[in-house]
């Protein structure tokens, strides 16, 4: 959906976010398409679509699910997830396009810190590709390190560049939860974390961004429930809900996070309305997986009629 008054590329852009975190997929990669047609020299529009086209895979193999990456490292153990190689082709032509594109900015302009962000985004994406779809465990680490180096130069040529915060923030938190022993040879060779300052660079994202605003409000509410913070979890989610109520999946994972918190009548309540809205617009809930979300209301209820006996 294009904003009254949007205009050009601009509304390309909104549009298409708009339908990429509803998890509309198809018609976000149509408005991107438009929107590096219209800009066919900014290397993040070429981000954005690449970044659709990823995520429409991703959706469909059930990766997108926070369980599919539980405690349990189900997804380590699993086979390689099978997909449309011309699919999953597409998603590295449009990254190497995006990454060209930022190259011949620098040529011109070493410093140009849109074009070192656009790389660190890339580079970023290029990760998730490699550990969600190739399990390229190596190859993920490679790439997630260059996205750092990218960032990190935005931050030098501008501190103020908000969005290139979100990438140290993740690396500022997963290095600061290493464990004592990695930490003290992550010391020797120059790795250093903080969890604090990885919070705060993605919470300041999450407040202040542009391109990356919402992807450090996802990250956010992951974060919290990993620090077993489910009710701040859930209160992020709230909000993206409201953005974007057809995303099926931040309402099932605010669910947990009730559920997680003892409060499984508000989880309850969650999944009735995710059912309920199913039942309203059937085209856009097809993917919900309604018999799960079934079960799951069944055994908050459960939970419900256990914690009210006590």
């Amino acid at each position: 959906m294009i904003r009254a008054g949007a205009s050009g590329p601009d509304a390309y852009r909104e549009s298409g976010d708009n339908h990429f975190y509803n998890l509309e997929y198809d018609q976000a990669i149509a408005d991107y398409t438009k929107l590096v047609q219209q800009k066919p020299n900014d290397p993040i529009g070429y981000n954005d679509l690449a970044s659709a086209k990823l995520y429409k895979i991703m959706l469909r193999q059930g990766l997108l699910d926070s369980n599919a990456f539980g405690k349990d490292n189900r997804f380590l153990r699993n086979r390689r997830p099978q997909g449309d190689p011309a699919e999953k082709r597409q998603v590295i032509d449009t990254l190497e396009r995006g990454r060209s594109a930022a190259q011949a900015l620098l040529a011109r302009d070493s410093h140009d810190k849109a074009a070192l962000y656009a790389l660190c985004a890339n580079y970023g994406l290029r990760a998730t590709y490699e550990f969600t779809l190739d399990k390229a465990w190596v190859a993920a680490l490679r790439s997630g390190s260059k996205a750092r180096t990218y960032c990190d130069q935005v931050k030098k040529v501008d501190p103020s560049f908000t969005d290139a915060y979100l990438v140290l923030g993740v690396y500022e938190y997963a290095a600061g939860s290493l464990p004592m022993a990695a930490k003290m040879f992550g010391a020797i060779g120059g790795i250093h974390g903080s969890k604090k300052k990885g919070f705060e660079y993605i919470t300041r994202v999450a407040k202040e961004g542009n391109y990356e605003r919402n992807s450090a409000r996802v990250v956010l509410a992951l974060l919290y429930r990993r620090e077993k913070r489910p009710l701040e979890a859930a209160q992020v989610l709230e909000g993206l809900t409201a953005d974007y109520p057809r995303n099926y999946l931040f309402g099932i994972e605010m669910a947990s996070d009730y559920a997680d918190a003892s409060q499984p009548d508000r989880a309850v309540g969650v999944l009735k309305t995710l059912l309920a809205k199913a039942d309203l617009n059937p085209a856009s809930y097809r993917l919900l997986p309604r018999e799960a979300v079934e079960r799951k209301i069944q055994s908050c209820r459960q939970s419900f009629q256990i914690a009210a006996a006590q």
